[in-house]
């Protein structure tokens, strides 16, 4: 495997998935640890596909049996352009740390290879496999990595180590693996000169991420996220040609910023949007659009394969919100033959997915003509015929939706209800924070015994234990089993991250 930084090998506690975990749902197959890599390194990573072939490999590395290769990124110099470095290295008071007077344990041979900017770029070969051991190995020789604050590193915006490369003999195959290089082991050279060469960086390093993930290049007219965290002022999503930009900050983007994205646009071969996020509440008309290269006001994009049309004039955002991207799959493999009740629809994503799986009913309700109609388009671009009397489409408040559904005691046995943190229609103000238990006890007024209810919110003030908490109090007044919601894409937030949309899945009993 290519090991992202920023992903344990394995669960670093419960609830928590490490990259054997991840690769093992993927691959729908038992994966073994045989090698592992810091949760800050990148790079090749084997995993064992049997117990028998784990058995195998991990007597080859214990018997130094594998060729492993790093490389890694410091800003100090040392004399000597190829040396061998031996030590003891223990682990005491949850640190490891490395002494050249005990026994030896250890042995790492390092080779300069060049020079990028103001930093050095080394190979290192460990002859061991000892804990932190490069790290501890480039500290004790004056050439601590970039980014290891733990082992004497100058502060950067990640660990600049990387296992470039593995090669071992398994019966009579040789198997030989090599990664890709990482953006900061790449020309151009970043320098410290340049104010932006870090965020330069860490934007080329977030979009290698989703390449090494999902192969991004491969997969041009897919939808996913570039650039989620890793910069605070902006993230960008890929729709099919186009790459949208959500501008976070309040000052405008600056010539350099819009540069930045013009080189990454030309990268990818893609034309850039770049939409300024003001206040809805303050200035709700507010368009402010930045256009860069081959763009148009509408186009089609798809996901997982289903295809939508995308706008730059109307409102803020696109018309797909990717980070509903593993939802939408879950609610495609349980829609057959279900009544499915769609609310806050938008652009009808899951309407779209719901129909396409088989739904005996979908029933799609949102306040706006204006996104009903965008739904219907939808519908007929994946060769739906939203006239179809199997398809419903209301415009109306969702609140006075679900009251009239439970008078008329219509039940449904899929409802998706995903609700703006804040809305406001013509004759009423919705806010989850204020609204929260009276819309979840419609929507399980309204869900048939054993229905399934998918609820999301990205409402920022709240955690998923705060959901989970709420949702205790409902308990009084309704039988329901709380099921796990589809973890989040790792275009997003890591597994040990708190994301930023909170879903919970309830079965009603």
């Amino acid at each position: 495997m290519d090991k992202i930084a920023g992903l344990n090998t394995h669960s670093p506690e419960y609830g928590q998935r490490g990259c054997v975990e991840i690769y093992s749902d993927a691959l729908d197959r038992k994966l073994y640890t045989v090698h592992r890599l810091d949760k800050a390194t990148s790079g090749a990573l084997v995993f064992a596909s049997s117990s028998e072939i784990a058995a195998n490999l991990t007597r080859l590395f214990e018997q130094h049996l594998v060729d492993k290769r790093y490389l890694f990124l410091t800003d100090k110099k040392n004399a000597n352009s190829q040396f061998t470095y031996e030590s003891h290295i223990e682990k005491e008071k949850n640190t490891f740390i490395s002494h050249d007077k005990k026994e030896l344990n250890s042995k790492t041979s390092f080779k300069w290879i060049k020079s990028l900017g103001a930093f050095e770029l080394w190979e290192a070969i460990p002859f061991s496999g000892k804990s932190h051991q490069i790290r501890l190995h480039a500290q004790a020789n004056g050439i601590p990595i970039l980014g290891d604050n733990e082992h004497g590193g100058s502060p950067y915006y990640r660990l600049c180590l990387h296992s470039w490369s593995l090669a071992f003999q398994l019966a009579s195959e040789k198997i030989f693996f090599e990664t890709a290089l990482p953006a900061w082991a790449q020309e151009p050279a970043p320098t410290t000169s340049h104010p932006s060469t870090e965020e330069d960086l860490s934007l080329l390093e977030a979009c290698e991420r989703r390449e090494r993930l999902y192969k991004t290049s491969e997969i041009k007219e897919e939808s996913l996220r570039l650039s989620h965290r890793e910069i605070d002022s902006y993230r960008i999503d890929q729709y099919g040609p186009t790459l949208w930009v959500y501008w976070y900050k309040e000052s405008d983007p600056t010539p350099e910023d819009l540069l930045r994205f013009q080189e990454l646009g030309k990268k990818l071969d893609k034309g850039v949007m770049i939409r300024k996020m003001l206040n809805r509440g303050e200035v709700p008309n507010a368009e402010i659009l930045w256009q860069i290269g081959q763009t148009a006001s509408r186009w089609t994009a798809k996901e997982n394969g289903i295809a939508y049309e995308l706008r730059s004039d109307t409102g803020l955002s696109p018309g797909l919100f990717l980070d509903q991207r593993e939802n939408r799959l879950w609610v495609q493999a349980h829609a057959q033959d279900r009544r499915v009740l769609n609310l806050f629809s938008y652009t009808s994503g899951f309407s779209v997915v719901s129909a396409l799986a088989g739904a005996q009913e979908v029933c799609t309700v949102d306040v706006s003509q204006n996104f009903i109609d965008w739904s219907k388009k939808n519908f007929e671009l994946n060769g739906l015929n939203p006239e179809d009397e199997k398809y419903e489409f209301w415009v109306n408040d969702c609140m006075i939706f679900l009251k009239g559904t439970i008078r008329r005691k219509r039940k449904f046995n899929l409802i998706v209800c995903d609700p703006p943190s804040f809305g406001r229609s013509k004759n009423s103000v919705f806010s989850i924070s204020k609204n929260f238990d009276e819309l979840l006890i419609n929507c399980l007024y309204a869900l048939e015994s054993n229905g399934l209810l998918l609820f999301s919110t990205n409402y920022e003030k709240w955690t998923l234990g705060d959901l989970h908490v709420k949702l205790e109090k409902l308990k009084r007044e309704f039988s329901f089993k709380v099921l796990p919601a589809p973890l989040q894409g790792m275009d997003f937030e890591l597994p040990d991250q708190e994301p930023l949309m909170k879903s919970i899945i309830l079965r009603k009993t």
